[in-house]
């Protein structure tokens, strides 16, 4: 898949678990490069981690390239219809999100009045001084100056 054969491991063709050039140094190190005894594997290994990582992006920034250059190319083929199609977009969106802002601030001074019409109900009810008495106080009190009676 990586274009390197074997699986990405530069090896021998006699002995597939040999090192680069089938030879094996005397201090078991591997290939020209002469690194420790038993480094074989993780000198091969990262580069075909590497190579990897390449071959993932790879793709991805073609397709980006591609993009750049297809909104390059419909710019210059249809730039002013392009920024004329965006402004009328935005500029509805924005009409809304202003009616729908603007119902909102009418809902809420509504709810206000709504709790100020509530607070004057229950002031009505409660019976508080500034009212004169409510119909809750007047018959708590007709019901004390019956008892009073009675007795």
């Amino acid at each position: 898949m990586n274009g390197h054969g074997d699986g990405g491991h530069d090896r021998g063709q006699d002995d597939p678990g040999a090192p680069h050039g089938g030879e094996e140094r005397r201090d078991g190190g591997s290939g020209e490069r002469g690194g420790p005894p038993d480094t074989r594997f993780l000198q091969l290994e990262i580069s075909d981690v590497l190579y990897g990582e390449a071959e993932a992006i790879a793709r991805p920034a073609f397709r980006a390239a591609l993009l750049d250059a297809a909104k390059e190319r419909l710019r210059e083929r249809f730039g002013k219809e392009i920024t004329a199609l965006a402004n009328l977009a935005v500029d509805d969106l924005l009409d809304g999100a202003f009616v729908s802002l603007e119902i909102e601030g009418r809902i809420k001074a509504q709810r206000e009045t709504s709790e100020r019409t509530r607070e004057r109900l229950r002031g009505i009810f409660a019976g508080g001084a500034a009212n004169g008495g409510g119909a809750g106080e007047r018959r708590a009190a007709a019901a004390r100056k019956a008892r009073k009676a009675r007795r």
